[in-house]
């Protein structure tokens, strides 16, 4: 077995839903019961990297997706002659078990998907533009998931750790001005664990946003995601009066742009081999440039 870990950031605002909305936003985001954080269902992500590669064999076959999809489904094919589904199967599963001269051939995928975690949650700061947020909590997940041994202590409430307080692109007179929020800056020179954590991640978002990691409290954190997602107003046009519909007014919330998350994926067997592609879509509103998200495969490995 071995695993492969991944971070995903959010290109465009992302909307994967968790129904309808019983408070102020129609359609709010999935989010985890108990701490409240957006976050990104296995599920899902494996839904749409399932949909793309079946539409790549389609193209490659000059067939169409539903003849793909039925094959693989319902284990219509030849390990030796139809390799390409037979590898769709080994990733992905079938719906039913396939078996072939008495052997089989489907079944349960032979990887896993993850769900994601978020890792850095962009906030308006009075200085420049915008900081990506995290905290201890997120960080020391990050780490127990990967199989490290690092962990930063807590965060004391309004204060708030960054790298280097002379290069971080959000300090005011050594103050974070992050909404109506005002922290003192602290920098982390004995912070190893906050050091390693932005190793990790900044090769992915870059030396500019690596100056705009801070890491606050837990609560505060909590705050952030809770409070400062994105939230539009969707309107339904009536095609006979050209106005919106009596039913056609509704509330959508977004993931926003710029965060970033983390999954895996675990190969129950070291000979599969699969990477998902640079950039997808996840989520709703492909029409209207929604969900757009690209990944990067860390450099950390495991194998048993």
């Amino acid at each position: 077995m071995k695993k492969e870990f991944y971070l995903l950031k959010v290109l465009t605002p992302l909307h994967i839903g968790a129904g309808q909305g019983l408070g102020h936003v129609d359609l709010p985001i999935v989010r985890e019961v108990y701490t409240n954080f957006p976050y990104l269902p296995g599920t899902s992500i494996k839904g749409v990297l399932r949909n793309l590669e079946i539409n790549k064999v389609a193209m490659r076959r000059k067939e169409k997706p539903s003849q793909i999809e039925d094959k693989l489904s319902k284990g219509k094919f030849n390990s030796e002659t139809d390799k390409d589904i037979a590898s769709l199967a080994q990733i992905f599963g079938t719906a039913g078990e396939a078996v072939e001269e008495g052997k089989e051939v489907g079944g349960a995928s032979k990887v896993l998907f993850s769900d994601a975690f978020i890792l850095l949650f962009p906030v308006k700061s009075a200085k420049g533009v915008f900081s990506l947020t995290t905290c201890p909590y997120v960080i020391n997940r990050f780490f127990e998931l990967l199989g490290k041994e690092e962990r930063i202590k807590d965060v004391a409430e309004d204060k708030a750790k960054v790298l280097s307080i002379k290069d971080h692109k959000n300090l005011i007179n050594g103050k974070l001005l992050l909404e109506e929020f005002v922290f003192e800056a602290e920098e982390a020179k004995e912070e190893k664990g906050l050091r390693k954590f932005i190793e990790f991640v900044g090769e992915f978002v870059g030396e500019e946003n690596k100056k705009r990691i801070v890491c606050v409290g837990d609560t505060e954190f909590k705050d952030f995601v809770s409070n400062y997602t994105e939230v539009q107003t969707r309107i339904k046009i009536n095609p006979d009066t050209g106005t919106v519909s009596e039913t056609g007014l509704w509330t959508e919330e977004y993931i926003p742009s710029e965060s970033v998350f983390f999954f895996s994926l675990i190969f129950l067997e070291n000979n599969i081999n699969y990477e998902p592609p640079k950039t997808f879509h996840l989520g709703g509103d492909i029409t209207t440039g929604k969900g757009f998200v690209k990944v990067h495969k860390l450099g950390v490995n495991h194998e048993k």
